[in-house]
């Protein structure tokens, strides 16, 4: 949902948003619609957990359509998202004290060969060669030597595969943040329990046999645990034996 749309007014229709393709709900949600008709109707997005929370992964939350901004809009507090770039940045300063052909001349970025040119003027460089030969500015890696393209792709795979210092994190320890819905921010999010762990198409197959009765709305996890609580059964043929005191008699022989 990159943008909010509302939808216009009836008098017989609720407010509601129209959908716009998001990278967090791509692939990861769908809707459903409650009610009859124009009347009493009401909209619902079943979804991944959005932001932080301390949710699987794996688990579904159900919110109405016309409270999904408010997760969206707080997937990180502006305290996190400073701890999240600074964390970025501690970083990148270690990768790039570690990489061969790239480093450090105060907070600029340098290439390490011959006499240590600034990058940004190989970079334009590089993209001249590629707009001039009719290809996309994006590509300038192509158009660089090949000591220039092995330092560079070392250096981004670096950044991809590599984690936060642990001696960075303990001297800025990270902020607790929970991504919570409603206009006051006070709704955590929920796991439908009967979906967790299912894949988006068995989840909408799940939905809609619970809607229509056709299976039981409590997970296969609650199920276990009640078996687990009853006491067994018992056995064919045994007779169970009453419990002192129990105000019951029996028959003399």
């Amino acid at each position: 949902m990159a943008k909010v749309t509302l939808s216009k007014i009836g008098p017989s229709r609720l407010l509601e948003v129209d959908w716009v393709k998001n990278s967090v709900l791509k692939d990861n949600c769908f809707v459903i619609w409650l009610g009859s008709g124009n009347s009493s109707s009401s909209q619902w997005v079943v979804h991944r957990p959005i932001g932080e929370t301390s949710l699987k992964g794996d688990s579904w939350v159900m919110t109405p359509s016309r409270d999904l901004e408010f997760l969206l809009s707080r997937r990180e507090s502006e305290e996190l998202s400073s701890w999240n770039r600074k964390a970025e940045l501690a970083k990148r300063q270690e990768v790039l004290a570690a990489r061969k052909g790239r480093g450090l001349e105060g907070q600029t970025e340098v290439w390490t060969f011959d006499g240590a040119p600034a990058i940004q003027p190989t970079i334009r460089t590089c993209m001249a060669a590629a707009k001039a030969a009719g290809a996309k500015e994006s590509e300038w890696l192509s158009y660089a030597d090949s000591a220039v393209q092995i330092s560079e792709r070392s250096f981004k795979e670096a950044l991809r595969t590599q984690a936060i210092p642990g001696w960075w994190v303990v001297d800025n320890p990270r902020p607790h943040h929970e991504t919570m819905g409603g206009p006051l921010g006070d709704v955590p999010q929920k796991a439908v329990g009967y979906l967790s762990g299912l894949s988006l198409n068995t989840a909408k197959d799940k939905v809609l046999r619970v809607m229509l009765s056709i299976d039981s709305n409590e997970s296969e996890a609650e199920d276990e645990e009640e078996e687990e609580e009853a006491p067994p059964a018992p056995k064919p043929g045994s007779s169970s034996k009453e419990k002192p005191g129990s105000g019951t008699t029996s028959p003399k022989k």
